[in-house]
């Protein structure tokens, strides 16, 4: 019966990847504006988020806030893809009648985080590999099946 409740609870767990929000206790994005077009994007993912998805996220927000800056397109200017690393253990116990087994393990826990540093242009600069801001947001939120919203300045 316990393994049948722990294996639902993993199967429950694993849809609690990080969603596209701003940041919380269970991650999210973040930004720090450096200049009027020039910002970094942070985005910080829990255990369930792929390394693909913080960093497909971080790319979304680069294109939310550029569009919000009045910009239609942007430049990566900087990046790095890291992760905070741990572990959790797990130990269970069953006691018979005259018997005790206990079992559990540890389990590595890897949280990805995505960094960007990211200037925006009002049109397409020349000579500078630029993002066009609605195909990326069309082409992520696609991707992902996530609700256009409104983007906040």
């Amino acid at each position: 019966m316990k393994k049948v409740f722990l294996a639902g609870l993993c199967l429950a767990m694993a849809g609690c990847a990080t969603g596209y929000k701003a940041k919380s206790w269970s991650g999210g994005f973040s930004e720090t504006q450096l200049s009027p077009d020039t910002f970094m994007v942070n985005f910080a993912a829990n255990a369930y988020t792929t390394p693909e998805q913080a960093s497909d996220f971080a790319i979304l927000r680069a294109a939310d806030k550029s569009e919000a800056l009045g910009c239609a397109h942007f430049a990566i200017l900087n990046g790095a893809e890291t992760a905070v690393t741990g572990a959790m253990t797990v130990n269970t116990a069953a006691y018979g009648e005259n018997t005790a087994m206990s079992t559990g393990g540890v389990f590595p826990i890897v949280k990805p985080n995505s960094k960007l540093m990211v200037r925006c242009f009002k049109g397409q600069p020349a000579g500078t590999q630029a993002f066009d801001v609605a195909f990326i947001q069309s082409s992520i939120r696609g991707k992902y099946k996530l609700k256009q919203y409104a983007v906040a300045k």
